[in-house]
């Protein structure tokens, strides 16, 4: 299919330049509802996005020319209408005014781990033995039972070409297991989603999860409010990822970000700090990682067809580069680090346990119910789904509530941890400790 659409571009009028990219995919479903398999099914896709070029006069009359690009996907059903496609692509490009770039060219591509063996010669066997580990770790459990799960197996196929002469292929697996576990107390019924997405099936210790999933079910059915007031404040693990990265709405990644630089969005400046105040905490380094073995966010290329790379781009607080995709750099004349990959952080030299030592009140979240930053302004309320209070050497649950701050003046006062944890798109310290944060509760 590829080569089909690559061999109509070349020739189809108004498409000054183009990038290409095909995915075929493989995934492998099973259902479960309540302990009992429902359902299973292999899914099979094919696609090709392509982004086409024009370049044509400004609408504004100045002079020499400007290019303007517009995306269409393209399944196998529409090759027989492929040149029409290319040519509504090409004329909802010439309608759009933007200063000229060129596609990524020739490059040397690194070899990242990205495919799991196993998940590529059995993922019917892998999906089924999630699930038997899952429904025996819960039936483990008391005070706790199975809703519903799912299990997605995939193999993904992935090839790019450029008419600048890249051309990259990658074979990419992931796993995303997806369960609801009820947790009952007297009265009172908790229900708790949870989901989790590796690249490699060892990556997945499902009994470990379930036991941490259904304490906190357990745990959650007794909690109560916490109390309003600025306390230290420890966050960890999945809690901890959701702070900081946000489902692709971090203030750390979009600040950071060669568009919004471009776009006179971002205040951040290169060599500069990131914090608004003199940093009394570890220092923060963090990194875009595209080459971590089995990292979600990792790539031999990324979709614009640049290489892979681990770029430092806060070193102690301070914004060593901005991160820029190919269009972008161009436009600043910055070096090209591609899409953002994988966020790691160095960890500190304190022991997970240690911060949490305090004569209190303390609280530990592990889980929130909703966590949006700011994107521009890094201000965050981060809705309380489970935590902990403790207070002289006493932990009891609390939920409701919410914690607020702003993300860089929190990390400008963190200690972190000297434990790290890897969590699909996430290595980085298990938990950090904020000496002040705002907590909203009763």
């Amino acid at each position: 299919m590829l080569e089909t659409v690559v061999s109509t571009l070349r020739k189809q009028e108004g498409v000054d330049d183009w990038l290409a990219r095909h995915v075929r995919k493989t995934s492998t479903q099973h259902y479960v509802i309540g302990s009992d398999p429902e359902s299973e099914r292999e899914v099979t896709s094919e696609r090709v996005i392509v982004t086409v070029m024009n370049d044509h006069p400004s609408s504004s009359g100045d002079q020499g020319s400007v290019r303007g690009e517009a995306q269409v996907t393209l399944l196998p059903t529409d090759l027989q209408q492929l040149e029409l496609k290319l040519a509504d692509a090409v004329f909802m490009a010439s309608l759009t005014d933007n200063p000229t770039y060129a596609p990524a060219g020739p490059a040397e591509y690194p070899a990242v781990e990205l495919a799991d063996p196993e998940m590529r010669n059995a993922p019917r066997l892998v999906a089924q033995r999630m699930v038997e580990q899952l429904t025996q770790a819960v039936d483990n459990e008391k005070g706790v039972r199975l809703s519903s799960a799912e299990v997605f197996v995939e193999e993904s196929h992935i090839a790019t070409e450029t008419s600048r002469g890249a051309r990259a292929q990658q074979i990419q697996t992931d796993l995303l297991l997806d369960f609801v576990l009820l947790a009952a107390g007297g009265d009172d019924e908790m229900e708790a989603q949870i989901a989790f997405k590796r690249r490699r099936a060892e990556d997945l210790d499902v009994p470990a999860m379930v036991r941490r999933q259904a304490q906190y079910a357990r745990d959650a059915l007794a909690a109560a409010t916490p109390k309003t007031g600025t306390f230290p404040v420890v966050v960890s693990d999945d809690a901890l990822q959701e702070l900081l990265m946000s489902e692709g709405y971090s203030p750390l990644v979009l600040l950071s970000s060669g568009q919004l630089k471009y776009q006179q969005l971002t205040t951040w400046e290169a060599s500069r700090s990131i914090h608004p105040q003199e940093p009394t905490g570890d220092p923060f380094t963090l990194y875009s990682n595209a080459l971590l073995p089995f990292g979600t966010r990792s790539y031999s290329f990324d979709g614009d067809g640049l290489p892979g790379q681990r770029v430092p781009i806060i070193e102690s607080g301070v914004l060593s580069r901005f991160r820029a995709s190919n269009r972008y750099a161009q436009y600043l004349q910055i070096d090209a680090t591609g899409q953002f990959g994988n966020m790691e952080i160095d960890t500190g030299s304190v022991p997970f346990a240690s911060l949490l030592e305090d004569s209190g009140p303390l609280y530990h979240i592990v889980a929130f119910s909703a966590m949006g930053p700011d994107p521009i302004t890094g201000d965050f309320v981060g809705e309380i789904r489970l935590g902990y209070e403790i207070e002289a050497g006493r932990a009891r649950p609390i939920r409701g509530g919410s914690i607020s701050g702003n993300l860089m003046a929190a990390l400008a006062t963190a200690t972190l941890s000297q434990e790290s944890t890897f969590l699909g798109d996430y290595l980085g310290p298990r938990a950090m400790r904020f000496p002040q944060i705002t907590v909203a509760g009763s």
